[in-house]
């Protein structure tokens, strides 16, 4: 960290679309404690502010003639990318409408990286980068692969993530569908709905049937001659079955396997857009309450053996009658349906 000048350096990524939040640079005029403020990121090339436009322009009202900073050797691209990242962890958050126009920046810059890689910088969701990568008119990575959090290049093929997750399953078949979401960067609704087909018995890719066994044809000159049917006196009871031949058994009705429950993340979207929901006071808490606790419905997998031996006692029953409620809610919730 190093003292800069303050008439030295100059705006530089401008990710806020509304420019500076007066708001918020008189706050930091009247903190008490300016001093301990983060320093400020500062691009070495150019001495473009890349994090803390707002803390430079409180110094610059209160007469300050330097700032803390630190600077970063790095391109313009990579600038970027820590200024996503750095409006995440400190400061003013970014609006939505900021996040989503640096996302498509950042898809741009680095059209190689994964949805999911995009999505940890942007602090938005995969789904929602796919939709901007879609639109945007970002290029194709070559060789058709994509970057991931963990550094591994993936294709992006159709169904290609969806059969990734499938392998990941049978691999490791005690993995939670949240880690399996996680080794295979695929979205956590997506594994929801591949584990689903699975169980199935159906291939994981959408509107994947059974498979089957493949049925041999054969030209009609290569068939064999069907043998002569053997000779059987005339049937008195044309209905009835053959002498010495067993009843047909009863036909029994076709099963059709339950289609597994959505998970909350595949309808989350849709629910929140009934305007039902969206524009009463109930409906948005009940959109807050799903989201606490239907987003991560297997989560506790990966806590059970966080717990204790001496709470166990404690912690089960607690676990077993919030089970209860759940339950008693499905039940209101089938009622009410049977009632309409």
């Amino acid at each position: 960290m190093q003292e800069l000048p303050v008439h030295a350096l100059s705006p530089g990524l401008h990710l806020r679309q509304g420019g500076i939040n007066a708001a918020y640079l008189h706050l930091l005029v009247e903190a008490p404690g300016r001093a301990q403020l983060p320093p400020v990121l500062v691009q070495k090339d150019g001495w473009r502010i890349i994090d803390g436009l707002h803390r430079l322009e409180a110094a610059k009202l209160c007469g300050d003639h330097s700032i803390t900073a630190r600077l970063v050797d790095c391109t313009d691209a990579e600038a970027l990318v820590i200024a996503m990242k750095a409006n995440t962890s400190h400061g003013l958050p970014l609006s939505r409408a900021d996040r989503t126009a640096g996302a498509e920046r950042v898809l741009l810059a680095h059209p190689e990286w994964s949805d999911r890689a995009i999505a940890s910088v942007t602090q938005l969701s995969a789904k929602t980068i796919a939709v901007l990568r879609e639109r945007s008119a970002c290029p194709t990575p070559p060789g058709g692969q994509r970057l991931g959090l963990d550094g591994k290049l993936r294709a992006v093929s159709a169904g290609e993530g969806r059969r990734r997750a499938a392998a990941y399953i049978h691999a490791h078949p005690e993995a939670t569908l949240r880690e399996v979401a996680r080794e295979t960067e695929v979205s956590l609704g997506t594994v929801h709905d591949v584990s689903a087909r699975l169980r199935r018995g159906v291939s994981p890719e959408r509107n994947g049937l059974r498979a089957t066994k493949p049925r041999l044809t054969l030209h009609p000159a290569e068939r064999p001659a069907d043998p002569p049917p053997p000779p059987h006196p005339p049937n008195p009871h044309p209905h009835a079955a053959p002498p010495g031949a067993e009843e047909p058994p009863a036909r029994r009705p076709a099963t059709v396997p339950a289609e597994a429950p959505p998970a909350w993340e595949t309808v989350a979207a849709k629910v929140a857009n009934d305007p039902c929901i969206r524009y009463t006071a109930g409906g948005k808490e009940f959109l807050q309450w799903m989201a606490q606790h239907a987003g991560d419905p297997d989560g506790w997998r990966e806590l059970v053996n966080a717990v204790p031996a001496h709470w166990v006692g404690v912690i089960a029953p607690i676990a077993e009658s919030v089970g209860k409620e759940w339950s008693l809610f499905a039940e209101r919730l089938r009622s009410r349906q049977e009632a309409v």
